[in-house]
């Protein structure tokens, strides 16, 4: 099988896998969320009919492209960003489904990422989520991400969302 530059890499990886470790990681960091002002970071792409007067917002998508953080402050250490769709999906109470890929842009997974996908009722603590996949230093990622609402600010629409991924991959 013939291949480019990245295929030959994860040919050799996929033969060698039987040898190969399982490992855990746990990762902590904070996504900047900006729904308004000047340069949001969530933009609504499509809502339902019922979407305006629905008491969950049912049936409107979003897309978000998330600053990652190592603390919750936005001008703290860059350490990636969420990238994917957003949609609330439960007709009784707050919750969307999520489907992104983390991205860490900086240090040891620069260029890794995770895939996370799950319902998120985003007015509870300790959110529990999926994570199906991941590419890199993360291929064959599994596991469990946890996500916290930091805090959030009506007036700017500015939400700061904590996330512990904890990750088993080869």
């Amino acid at each position: 099988m013939s291949g480019g530059a990245k295929v030959k890499p994860v040919e050799e990886w996929f033969e060698n896998l039987g040898q190969a470790k399982e490992t855990r990681t746990k990762i902590h960091f904070y996504f900047q969320d900006i729904l308004g002002g000047e340069s949001p970071t969530v933009y609504k792409v499509a809502q339902s009919g019922i979407t305006a007067t629905s008491p969950t917002t049912f049936g409107q998508i979003s897309m978000i492209d998330d600053l990652l953080t190592a603390g919750p402050e936005p001008d703290s250490e860059v350490v990636g960003r969420a990238q994917g769709t957003v949609g609330f999906a439960d007709l009784h109470d707050t919750a969307i489904h999520m489907g992104l890929n983390i991205l860490f842009t900086q240090g040891k997974y620069k260029g890794s990422t995770v895939t996370i996908s799950g319902r998120n009722p985003i007015f509870e603590t300790d959110r529990e989520l999926a994570i199906v996949g991941g590419t890199g230093c993360f291929r064959m990622a599994r596991g469990v991400a946890i996500s916290n609402t930091h805090s959030f600010d009506v007036e700017t629409n500015y939400g700061v969302l904590e996330y512990t991924l904890y990750i088993t991959h080869y």
